[in-house]
């Protein structure tokens, strides 16, 4: 298992795989990374598998909003 020192989480659309959830090790290029995985939903997916993917999806969507949020506040305080 590796261990991860500085996790960062990176999302991106990819051209033939759709939706894309990165993890590297404090990098914000996905070339670092040391999971990749698409968060697309297929046919054949199994119950666990659609579950996991929706839940990655969900903190995504709320991850950008949150960052939004963030920079919202830091413009009025700066």
């Amino acid at each position: 298992m590796m261990q991860l020192n500085k996790p960062h989480i990176t999302t991106f659309n990819h051209p033939n795989f759709g939706d894309m959830v990165a993890v590297t090790n404090g990098s914000n290029n996905i070339n670092d990374s040391r999971y990749l995985m698409s968060i697309n939903t297929h046919p054949y997916d199994d119950h666990e598998t659609l579950v996991y993917k929706s839940t990655i999806a969900y903190l995504t969507e709320e991850n950008k909003w949150l960052k939004k949020q963030v920079k919202k506040l830091t413009g009025i305080h700066d």
